[in-house]
């Protein structure tokens, strides 16, 4: 029986204060394993939970990556 496909997209900062670059990054990998579709960014700096705020950085415009993505999916 085949799998159905669940999509991830995944986004986080290096410098997150709880270190979750580094899981993030083993979530996608696992996801990849999987034969599942995953979108991974991280970025260098951000901070943990950089969610909407502005800071005059790349993560600012991170919710555009994730419109693309969700475009792309049919959502």
């Amino acid at each position: 029986m085949p799998t159905a496909k669940t999509p991830i997209f995944i986004v986080a900062a290096s410098d997150d204060e709880l270190g979750l670059a580094s899981h993030s990054v083993n979530v996608y990998s696992k996801w990849f394993e999987a034969n599942q579709q995953a979108e991974l960014h991280i970025y260098e700096r951000g901070g943990h939970g950089f969610g909407m705020n502005k800071k005059n950085l790349p993560t600012d415009t991170w919710i555009d990556r994730f419109t693309d993505w969700l475009s792309m999916h049919g959502f």
